[in-house]
C-alpha cells in the first residue's frame, strides 16, 4: 500500500477526550500506508461509496485492534484504557512521559457504529477523502494530531488518531498504524 497522507507541522498535546472527538483522517509522507490526495476536491467525487453488505463493528474490541508490540516503536506507553465516548468505543495508549522532552504520541484505535468516512469533521487542516483496498479512507490533519479513519460501511468507520507530535509526524504514526488495522476490520 502506498502512504495514507501528507501533512503539514503543529505542536500541541491533545487530552483524550480530544483525541476521540478528532475527526477521521490520516497522513504521511513516503511510508506505507493508504495514498490519500494532496487535492481532496478531486478525489472526492470520485470516490466510491463503502460496501454495506454485512459488515458490523458491533462485536469488535478496539483494544484487539492493535498490541503493545505494534505500537512499541512509537515509545514508551501505559496500558490500553478503554472508555465509551457518546457512541464511539474507544482504546487509548497514553505516553509515559519521563519529562516533556519525550516524544512518544498517544495512540487510540475509535470504533464509530453510526458514522462514515463523510461524516469526519475537520480538525484544522482539512478533510481529505479517498479509496484504497476497497474502503473509503478519510484524513484530518490538526494542530498537534492527525486522524486516518477507514470505512467499513458508509455508516460506519475506525478512526486510528495520533497526537503529541508535530502534525506532520503524528500523521506518519496514524498512517501506518492505519495500515496495521485495516486488515483487522470486516468486509462485506
Amino acid at each position: 500500500m502506498e502512504a495514507i497522507v501528507n501533512s503539514r507541522a503543529c505542536t500541541t498535546v491533545l487530552s483524550f477526550a480530544a483525541l476521540a472527538g478528532l475527526a477521521l483522517a490520516g497522513c504521511s509522507t513516503n511510508e506505507s500506508g493508504i495514498a490519500v490526495p494532496e487535492n481532496p476536491q478531486s478525489e472526492t467525487s470520485n470516490a466510491i461509496p463503502s460496501n454495506e453488505g454485512g459488515a458490523s463493528l458491533a462485536g469488535l474490541d478496539p483494544c484487539t485492534l492493535l498490541d503493545t508490540s505494534e505500537i512499541a516503536r512509537y515509545g514508551n506507553h501505559k496500558p490500553p484504557e478503554r472508555e465509551t465516548i457518546g457512541t464511539a468505543r474507544t482504546c487509548a495508549w497514553y505516553p509515559r512521559r519521563a519529562s516533556s522532552s519525550d516524544d512518544a504520541p498517544a495512540i487510540a484505535t475509535i470504533i464509530r457504529e453510526n458514522a462514515g468516512v463523510d461524516d469526519m469533521n475537520d480538525i484544522g487542516q482539512g478533510v481529505q477523502r479517498t479509496q484504497a483496498n476497497g474502503r473509503d479512507i478519510g484524513k484530518a490533519p490538526g494542530p498537534g494530531g492527525c486522524v486516518i479513519a477507514i470505512g467499513v460501511t458508509a455508516t460506519s468507520r475506525v478512526d486510528v488518531p495520533a497526537t503529541g507530535l508535530r502534525t506532520e509526524d503524528s500523521c506518519i504514526v496514524a498512517d501506518q498504524l492505519a495500515v496495521i488495522v485495516e486488515p483487522k476490520l470486516p468486509r462485506s
